[in-house]
């Protein structure tokens, strides 16, 4: 009984064909994990724009509150707010715009939302 074996030919094609694939392969993966984690923190700066605009939408205090802070939960992330007016017809209102910024490779992720609001009432 003849037992079949490989040929040399056969295991370098073999060997040739693993040293091409397994780097591409590696590859792949080390993209895939990079843009997992720049999704999180883009997504992470979205959540954290979310919280704060709802914050000082609720509270009022963008009309007395800092232009810019950080948040004490997330280091590495900081916020900053705009504002002005915003005219519909003879409506005014105010136009308030939050953009948060974090960590991330070469650029930093960033988030920015934006609503209007109702213009703070002056006092007496």
């Amino acid at each position: 009984m003849r037992r079949a074996a490989f040929t040399l030919s056969e295991v370098l094609v073999a060997v040739m064909v693993t040293a091409i694939v397994v780097p591409l392969t590696l590859r792949a993966l080390q993209t895939v994990a990079g843009l997992d984690e720049s999704s999180r923190r883009h997504a992470q700066a979205a959540v954290l724009a979310d919280l704060k605009l709802r914050e000082m939408t609720v509270t009022g205090d963008w009309a007395t509150a800092e232009d810019a802070g950080t948040f004490d939960d997330y280091p590495g992330y900081r916020w900053e707010l705009r504002s002005d007016e915003v005219t519909l017809g003879e409506v005014a209102l105010r136009r308030l715009e939050v953009a948060v910024f974090g960590p991330g490779r070469g650029q930093p992720s960033a988030a920015t939302l934006v609503t209007l609001v109702a213009p703070a009432e002056e006092g007496p």
